[in-house]
């Protein structure tokens, strides 16, 4: 490892976890652990080797620092990440999950320095969660709060969670809406309606929640929506053109809003939808077209890939009109028909070779 800098007693490693090592070595004293992970001009770390000096134990001197809110405590560095511009890159959605997790975090060890925040600690807090999802959760939480306590701000040397991975649990997400379901809520919200409006936004374009109450008039050109999509617009912005379904145009013509209204769908108000309230109103929606609470926006995204499916569509193709930036949720989302899909193609495969299987094996 190389290290800028020369400190006299000091020898500096790198462990077998990935961690930056310093411990203090002085003939006639005993031998003392300095802040792992940390940064040796920080407050933490020039207490800890003058106490060692001294022969003084550096646990409390650093206990010291970090309590009256120096760089190197776990709630500072937490209270300035949450109030930087990388963390309000993210979207108001991912800023709300991640801001709960950070913030637990600084109840549990805020006053420690940000340097004891090391592998043992994370893998052991990891351990913690309920669930692989809620692990994962805080993992996804943590780790750009150490890469930007690494870079650019240079409170810690590196990134302990370095190397971690956790799988995603065996959860499918919210249910794909059936043709059955769709064509229901489709007779009991006709042509003219808001809810009906609503699904035709979901289903025909994939679009996600944030995207439907955000869409309107603006975004219409030559008979295409043009719009770029909420998830990630400020880091990895996706840009989306698809050309308006002929349902999707029915349903925006037969329910026309007011001409200073910037979005298809309003509540009752005549002002945009907030994500919560629209959720709330088209739950509503749902039981009154005598469906279950499992009917959710999201399932008709999923349901809208998985019709892309069904007439054909390679998956290239639907990631242009769903806007989603990697194959993987596509193919998740449509998985189950492709199954179904390539079984039929491989009976009728068998049944055009004129193969057939023998009774004594069907029998078995």
């Amino acid at each position: 490892m190389r290290v800028e800098f020369r400190m006299k007693y000091v020898q500096h490693w790198t462990d077998e976890h990935g961690r930056k090592r310093y411990r203090f070595r002085r003939r006639g004293y005993p031998r003392v652990e300095l802040p792992v992970n940390s940064d040796p001009s920080s407050p933490e770390f020039q207490v800890a080797y003058h106490s060692a000096l001294r022969g003084e134990n550096p646990g409390e001197a650093v206990a010291a620092v970090a309590a009256r809110g120096g760089s190197g405590s776990v709630k500072a560095a937490i209270d300035r990440y949450l109030d930087s511009t990388t963390f309000n890159e993210f979207s108001p959605s991912t800023k709300a999950v991640r801001r709960g997790i950070l913030t637990s975090v600084g109840r549990l060890v805020g006053t420690l320095p940000l340097t004891q925040m090391d592998r043992n600690w994370i893998d052991r807090w990891l351990e913690t969660a309920p669930t692989r999802n809620v692990k994962r959760a805080r993992l996804f939480a943590l780790r750009p709060f150490l890469q930007w306590a690494v870079n650019p701000m240079r409170l810690i040397a590196a990134d302990p969670t370095e190397g971690i991975k956790v799988k995603a649990g065996g959860i499918k997400g919210h249910a794909t809406w059936t043709d059955t379901e769709i064509e229901q809520f489709r007779s009991h919200h006709p042509l003219g309606t808001k809810a009906r409006l609503a699904l035709e936004l979901l289903l025909t374009i994939a679009t996600r929640r944030g995207d439907a109450i955000a869409l309107g008039r603006q975004h219409m050109k030559d008979g295409w929506l043009i719009y770029t999509q909420e998830k990630n617009r400020k880091r990895r912005a996706v840009k989306v053109e698809t050309p308006i379904a002929a349902p999707l145009a029915a349903a925006i013509e037969a329910c026309p809003n007011s001409p200073e209204s910037l979005t298809f769908l309003t509540n009752e108000w005549g002002r945009p939808f907030s994500k919560r309230n629209f959720n709330n109103w088209f739950r509503k929606q749902v039981v009154a077209a005598g469906l279950p609470d499992t009917c959710v926006p999201h399932g008709l995204r999923k349901a809208g890939c998985v019709l892309m499916a069904q007439s054909d569509c390679n998956p290239h193709e639907i990631m242009a009109v769903s806007g989603h930036s990697t194959l993987k949720e596509v193919e998740r989302y449509t998985k189950a028909f492709d199954r179904k899909r390539l079984a039929a193609r491989a009976q009728a495969k068998v049944a055009a070779a004129g193969n057939v299987v023998p009774l004594a094996v069907v029998g078995r």
